[in-house]
C-alpha cells in the first residue's frame, strides 16, 4: 500500500496513540491472559490465531476465536470469558507492572511544546488501562485517554479515534495523526479517515502493516519526532517529508 504524503503546509493539531506495543511495552500478559482463558473452556489457541485478534476490541476478538472454533454459545460465553481475561490481565500487570517504551515521554513533551493535543486509545477496559497508566506515572499524561468500555465498536472500526477528537475537542480530521503497532491500528485510521504512523515494536510486521493506507512505518514511537521533521516544526505546522519513501 503506498504511503502518503504530507502536502507542503500541513497544520497537526492531535496525535492519537496506542498503548500496548506503541506507548507500553506490556510483555507477554495479553497473550498469557488470551491462552489461559480460553484454556479454562477447552480451547487451546494456536499462536497465529492469536497473532490474527491482536489490536482489534477485547470483546470481538474473543467472539471472533469461539467462532473459529464453532462454538454455538460463542454470544453467552463472550463476556464469561471477557471477565476472565481482564482478571488474569489485572494480575499481571498489579503484580509486575508495565514500562513505557523507550523514547515515548519525550514525544509527549516534545508534542505538547508545539501545542500538539495528545490523546491515548486502547481495547482494553478502563480498569485495566487505569491500571497500566498507574503503573508508569501517566496518570493525566495525556489530554484524553479513550478506553475500550468508552465506545460502541472497538478496532478496526473508527470509533476510537474519533471519540479520542470529541474528548479534546478537535473537529479537523486532516490535522489528526494515529499510531499504532498492529494492522487494526491503521484501519481505524484509515476508517476515521486520519493519516496513520505504523510502529515496529508490537505486534505486527513492517509487511503486515504496510498492507493499509499509512503514512509511516517506523521502528519506535521514539522515532516519530523524525517522521514529523522535528528541524522544521513550528508551532503545530509541518512541512512535507518523504520519510518512508526513502526506506
Amino acid at each position: 500500500m503506498k504511503s502518503f504524503v504530507l502536502p507542503s503546509s500541513y497544520t497537526l493539531g492531535l496525535v492519537v496513540f496506542d498503548l500496548a506495543g506503541t506507548t507500553l511495552q506490556v510483555s507477554n500478559y495479553v497473550t498469557d491472559a488470551f491462552r489461559r482463558a480460553f484454556i479454562e473452556v477447552g480451547i487451546i489457541l494456536k499462536d497465529e490465531e492469536i497473532n490474527l485478534i491482536r489490536g482489534r476490541s477485547k470483546r470481538g476478538a474473543i467472539s471472533l476465536l469461539l467462532q473459529i472454533y464453532n462454538r454455538s454459545q460463542a454470544t453467552s460465553m463472550t463476556e464469561s470469558l471477557h471477565e476472565t481475561f481482564q482478571k488474569l490481565l489485572m494480575q499481571a500487570v498489579s503484580k509486575k507492572g508495565v514500562e513505557a517504551i523507550l523514547g515515548a515521554e519525550e514525544v509527549f513533551q516534545w508534542l505538547k511544546d508545539r501545542d500538539v493535543l495528545i490523546a491515548l486509545n486502547t481495547g482494553f477496559d478502563r480498569n485495566i488501562a487505569s491500571l497500566m497508566l498507574d503503573s508508569v506515572g501517566w496518570s493525566g499524561i495525556a489530554d484524553a485517554v479513550v478506553c475500550g468500555d468508552d465506545v460502541s465498536n472497538g478496532r478496526p472500526a473508527p470509533d476510537l479515534i474519533i471519540e479520542a477528537m470529541k474528548q479534546t475537542g478537535y473537529t479537523e480530521t486532516s490535522g489528526v495523526i494515529a499510531v499504532g503497532d498492529t494492522r487494526y491500528d491503521m484501519q481505524a485510521a484509515h476508517s476515521a479517515n486520519v493519516l496513520a504512523v505504523g510502529v515496529l515494536s508490537g505486534a505486527n510486521n513492517a509487511e503486515q502493516l504496510r498492507a493499509y493506507p499509512h503514512y509511516a512505518i517506523i521502528p519506535s514511537v521514539a522515532d516519530l519526532r523524525e517522521v514529523l521533521n522535528q528541524k522544521t516544526i513550528k508551532g503545530s505546522q509541518l512541512t512535507s517529508n518523504e520519510y518512508e519513501s526513502k526506506r
